[in-house]
């Protein structure tokens, strides 16, 4: 099996996990970010945070409630998965982020993926969209 096929297969599972900011949560030892979502940064020393950053770290928190699997599709720089993750809650939280407003397409790399969720929330006047 060529190391691409595994690191497709691998699944990080938890329940309740620690929630960074709005695109990076904590299983355990494992840190995930999130495939394809882009959510404003939060205080970091004394750079302020952005709006509504506070926001979609708190509804990531309302969507890890429970049960939690992230399927890896990457890594990134920092040395965290990059995953797409689903929860008792919702069965893709990267795309229901979007689809709130309150994160937006990381379009560099989700290549479109989320681009549905995205026009909902436009559509519908959600989070940053208003």
């Amino acid at each position: 099996m060529t190391a691409l096929v595994l690191l497709a297969a691998a699944v990080i599972a938890c329940t309740t996990p620690k929630v960074h900011d709005g695109d990076t949560l904590r299983c355990g030892a494992d840190r995930i970010r999130l495939f394809g979502v882009d959510a404003p940064e939060i205080r970091r020393g004394q750079t302020p945070a952005e709006p509504l950053a506070y926001e979609a770290r708190d509804l990531l928190a309302s969507l890890t409630r429970g049960r939690v699997g992230c399927r890896v599709v990457d890594h990134d720089r920092y040395g965290r998965h990059v995953a797409r993750c689903w929860s008792d809650a919702s069965p893709d939280i990267n795309a229901a982020l979007i689809r709130s407003g309150l994160a937006t397409q990381y379009r560099r790399y989700s290549k479109g993926a989320y681009a549905d969720a995205e026009a909902e929330a436009k559509r519908a006047r959600r989070g940053a969209w208003k």
